[in-house]
């Protein structure tokens, strides 16, 4: 931009970043070369020297505007920084695994909501949620689904190495997987109910069992920090059984 040959005023620079971070988060995942620290702290400081050799014409292009984040680079990093020192200050307290109470509570309550499912309640609508109006099929498919889904990516993160994390999946991208999967859901509850009724139970087992298995160490500590649901299946299970509660009546 010094140099005259870019513009800042395009936002689609801005979504290409979005993209590139949301591509680039695996590949992060499995850097720990040794010397990560050092060419952090080079970068900053290669950056900074360029901020401040702008001329005053293009700061003033640039502030109050979108693309002020390329002058105040201290939002950018404290807000990294901070989840940083949040994660290492949860490394030195005892790993809570209450979650795993909650866990098979939920999954308790799951178990007594199926059984007083029918296969003339799947068609059912329940209210409007932000993943949007689904049927009590959809709902206990969307259920199934995400913990087939989340079981998987923790045993990829454990065949990796001990101490791996799932990938990050980001919510816009959850958004999007639940959008595409609305016909497919609502499809299976046009079956017969009786092996979507069992899956969702089986589903839950499974994934329950492998958080279960996990050991209480440090990297089980920065995902209660970071992304607690990974860990704690009833924050996703309560609101939907909650749903399906509401139209079944209690």
């Amino acid at each position: 931009m010094l140099a005259g040959r870019w513009s800042a005023e395009d936002d689609s620079v801005i979504a290409a970043e979005h993209l590139a971070n949301e591509s680039l988060h695996p590949y992060w995942a499995g850097v720990d070369a040794a010397n990560i620290p050092a060419l952090a702290l080079e970068a900053a400081a290669r950056l900074d020297a360029l901020i401040a050799s702008a001329p005053d014409a293009t700061v003033e292009t640039l502030e109050g505007t979108p693309a002020a984040y390329l002058l105040h680079r201290h939002h950018h990093r404290n807000e990294h920084l901070d989840h940083i020192e949040r994660v290492i200050s949860a490394l030195t307290r005892p790993v809570d695994r209450a979650y795993l109470e909650r866990n098979e509570a939920s999954r308790a309550r799951r178990r007594a909501v199926v059984g007083r499912v029918t296969r003339a309640d799947l068609a059912r609508p329940t209210s409007p949620s932000r993943e949007g109006s689904w049927t009590i099929g959809q709902t206990l498919g969307h259920l199934a689904f995400w913990d087939r889904f989340l079981a998987s990516r923790w045993s990829a993160a454990q065949a990796t190495g001990p101490g791996h994390q799932p990938i990050y999946l980001p919510d816009e991208l959850a958004d999007l997987v639940n959008a595409g999967l609305e016909r497919f859901l609502a499809s299976v509850a046009d079956g017969s109910g009786v092996g979507l009724l069992a899956e969702v139970l089986v589903a839950a087992e499974a994934v329950d069992a492998l958080i279960s298995s996990l050991p209480a160490e440090a990297p089980v500590a920065a995902v209660l920090t970071d992304r607690p649901a990974l860990l704690d299946r009833s924050i996703h299970h309560m609101a939907h059984l909650g749903d399906i509660v509401l139209v079944l009546g209690e």
